[in-house]
């Protein structure tokens, strides 16, 4: 049974290293897991513009979107506790590997 949800979650991507492009792809890629959410853009330090389409944004742009609502954190794991303070500072949901987000 293939339903269309009647909403979809915002999401960001923090990092496009190997992590950041792997989730990038299975957020666009239509399957269960990601049925309710619909991929905004992704972040990163170095000036890339785009990744298969998906447009590069800033973190402030980001934070202050009315459109993003979850981000998913997919950089290194010494930047983890920086992008996890401003995640919640602006009251985002959050989603990463579990012992990174634990640490």
């Amino acid at each position: 049974m293939n339903v269309e949800p009647e909403r979809k979650f915002g999401v960001v991507v923090v990092g496009a290293g190997r992590a950041g492009s792997i989730r990038m792809k299975d957020l666009r890629n239509p399957h269960a897991s990601s049925a309710f959410l619909n991929l905004i853009g992704f972040i990163s330090r170095q000036e890339l513009k785009y990744i298969d389409e998906v447009q590069q944004i800033s973190l402030e742009d980001a934070l202050s979107s009315q459109e993003v609502e979850v981000a998913y954190i997919c950089s290194e794991s010494t930047s983890h506790e920086d992008y996890i303070r401003w995640v919640f500072n602006v009251s985002l949901q959050l989603a990463g590997r579990w012992p990174s987000l634990a640490q």
